[in-house]
């Protein structure tokens, strides 16, 4: 399990519908050794008001469509997003686009928690054990059981590699061509590139099938 510490001024804004899971993640919250600040909400609008936030913790149960204005924040703002979903849930498109995690519900203990906000805060991408082994064992679009074959033979050149590693630590297309010293634009083109030959749709599932498939050890 990844070790490592949390910053104790950690502000915390938590867009859970339900109660019941509202107060069990405020539970975990308090059984872990973090300092924490949170604050609840019901409605992804309220971020607009999160000042001098560095995590948000959000239930795919409140997610609609991140509305522009909000992406922009946490563009800027380079705030960080974990998304708790249910087995069964297809979190919204804009929503994946930002996270830089997921956990599913089933996998979630204090120990899975602290867990995954390390790894989200240190700026790896984290995504749960159920998840990981959701994405191994579900069919491809195919529907045939070849995904893994056709995984092992996909090739990518050495830049797309350090492309995808940056990907899976959470950074953003413009951060990539920072620490690439490359165009965004060239970046961009790049993702395109490699969600084709992991036959993903999004950034998400390509770093899951990466992993799965061998080419991202992590």
């Amino acid at each position: 399990m990844p070790t490592g510490t949390l910053d104790t001024k950690l502000q915390i804004m938590l867009i859970i519908q339900d109660d019941i899971r509202r107060y069990s993640i405020e539970g975990m919250l308090r059984s872990i050794d973090i300092g924490w600040t949170v604050q609840f909400s019901a409605a992804v609008e309220d971020l607009s008001t999160f000042r001098n936030g560095q995590l948000i913790i959000s239930s795919s149960d409140a997610l609609e469509p991140v509305p522009a204005e909000i992406a922009e924040k946490l563009r800027i703002h380079n705030m960080h997003v974990l998304v708790l979903v249910d087995s069964a849930d297809v979190v919204e498109q804009s929503w994946v686009d930002h996270a830089n995690g997921f956990l599913d519900w089933a996998d979630l203990r204090p120990e899975t928690l602290r867990e995954a906000i390390v790894d989200v805060e240190a700026g790896r991408f984290h995504v749960s054990a159920t998840l990981v082994r959701r994405s191994v064992m579900a069919p491809d679009q195919a529907g045939d059981d070849t995904t893994s074959k056709r995984a092992s033979m996909i090739a990518l050149t050495a830049r797309e590699h350090q492309v995808l590693r940056l990907i899976a630590e959470g950074q953003s297309n413009r951060q990539v061509a920072g620490s690439l010293s490359i165009s965004e634009h060239g970046v961009k083109r790049m993702v395109g590139i490699i969600l084709a030959k992991l036959n993903c749709p999004n950034r998400t599932l390509a770093v899951v099938r990466a992993i799965e498939s061998g080419l991202l050890v992590v």
